[in-house]
């Protein structure tokens, strides 16, 4: 009888867990694996990175780790990552330095360059900040505006935040064009021979250098703004790495053929998550 009572308190236990377990459950999040970044997870699914790091609770650097559970569209549920940390608090003028954190990445996250964030601080090279540091985000009224340069012979695009200017990521013919009812059309495909150059078509941050998303090959993918990223993909070879901050037409990789049958490079811009067309923001050849 003793034995009977116990094996059923056991089978009871077991059916309120699964029970638990299967109510935190949702089908649509992502379970993170070995050389994800929140990028190339929100690339995967189109959709904008810094809103699905909001939705997940996460902050800047976006740290994520093998076997979290992402959220990958907003949800009302109180669940959150392992990994998850609380969204930075901010103020409307101000940023609080983090462990991790540089005068570029916070430049990036707040979409404003380097130079005037540093102005606006009175910092000089090499930059350095500390941890609990509150940098201003905009200048005082006694302060007086520094000119931005002007581009040269680049095409520009607004944003709402802030203006991308684009270059050519390589020279060469135009293979195939966008069509974002096709899923193997999200951007250009442009032609070139292996080794070819292949370079930024703005300046950013590489928020994703590796081979984990498919049909992609070697890819690279840079964060320009708030709202554009940029992607280059089937590489031979991949020469920058993820947190690398880099300048308009720096070479980032070399053209190569992986993921597909002959040496091409394809070429994408997303807006907010979304694809868009390339030829709209590239400078006429």
């Amino acid at each position: 009888m003793t034995r009977r009572v116990l094996l059923s308190m056991v089978w009871l236990s077991l059916v309120t867990g699964c029970g638990q377990r299967m109510s935190q459950w949702d089908p649509d999040d992502y379970t993170v694996r070995s050389g994800d970044t929140l990028y190339s997870i929100a690339w995967r699914y189109e959709i904008d990175p810094t809103e699905m790091a909001r939705w997940n609770g996460l902050s800047s650097p976006y740290v994520i780790r093998p076997g979290d559970r992402l959220h990958t569209k907003a949800s009302d549920s109180q669940y959150v990552t392992a990994s998850a940390t609380p969204l930075r608090k901010k103020k409307s003028s101000t940023v609080q330095v983090e462990k991790g954190d540089t005068l570029y990445s916070l430049a990036t996250e707040n979409d404003m360059p380097a130079w005037k964030l540093a102005s606006i601080n009175g910092l000089k090279k090499p930059y350095i900040i500390y941890p609990g540091q509150n940098l201003r985000l905009k200048a005082s009224s006694s302060s007086k505006p520094r000119t931005t340069p002007k581009p040269k012979k680049t095409w520009t695009v607004a944003d709402s935040r802030r203006v991308v200017s684009w270059q050519w990521p390589v020279k060469g013919k135009v293979l195939s064009k966008f069509n974002k009812r096709k899923n193997n059309a999200k951007g250009i495909n442009i032609a070139g021979k292996e080794g070819y150059a292949v370079k930024a078509a703005a300046p950013g941050k590489v928020v994703y250098s590796g081979n984990g998303l498919i049909s992609y090959g070697n890819l690279v993918i840079i964060k320009h703004s708030r709202s554009y990223l940029s992607a280059y993909a089937h590489n031979r070879k991949l020469l920058v790495k993820e947190g690398q901050m880099v300048k308009v037409g720096q070479k980032i990789a070399e053209l190569g053929k992986t993921g597909t049958e002959k040496p091409q490079l394809h070429f994408e811009i997303r807006k907010n998550g979304k694809p868009v067309n390339p030829l709209l923001y590239l400078p006429s050849s």
